[in-house]
């Protein structure tokens, strides 16, 4: 898939999302570490963003983790940031911090270092919290570290997508 057929599946995902939420009254939220504000970015991107986006965090380092979004200090080191108990963390947090009925998080190796050998290079949890409760997915993607980063954040727009259609 080139890099021009990626960002009009972003901005198409995230067109349908603004509009889905709007017309559902919805509030959404993100905690992002690995794509730093790429989700975010991307639904503020769509005209009418303002009625549904209330705010998300680059939360980037573990001690933001913590503080921002109450992410627990045994969870980081005990499971490590890039886990499913962080990113479920991180959208409870993100949901709580900013008032919002969904949040979505993600927390990941985007590359081309870093990693484990569970989790290499390319994992990415992404979690979703609302008022049904806490979902986390474990994704692996291919790429760049920026195609990580694209697809994490397109994966993460078709997961509110979903849940909105749920709704």
């Amino acid at each position: 898939m080139d890099a021009m057929t990626l960002e009009g599946r972003l901005e198409c995902a995230a067109r349908e999302l603004v509009d889905r939420a709007r017309g559902i009254g919805l509030t959404l939220a993100t905690a992002e570490s690995c794509t730093a504000g790429l989700v975010a970015a991307r639904i503020a991107d769509i005209p009418g963003a303002s009625d549904v986006l209330r705010g998300g965090a680059v939360t980037y380092c573990d001690a933001v983790k913590r503080r921002v979004l109450g992410v627990s200090e045994d969870t980081l080191r005990l499971q490590s940031a890039v886990s499913d108990p962080c990113a479920r963390e991180m959208a409870v947090g993100a949901r709580v911090l900013f008032e919002a009925d969904m949040a979505i998080s993600l927390t990941g190796y985007a590359g081309p270092g870093g990693g484990t050998l569970d989790d290499p290079a390319g994992t990415v949890y992404i979690g979703l919290a609302d008022g049904r409760g806490v979902t986390c997915a474990r994704c692996s993607f291919e790429g760049s570290r920026n195609g990580v980063r694209a697809h994490a954040a397109l994966f993460a727009l078709q997961m509110l997508l979903k849940r909105c259609d749920d709704m």
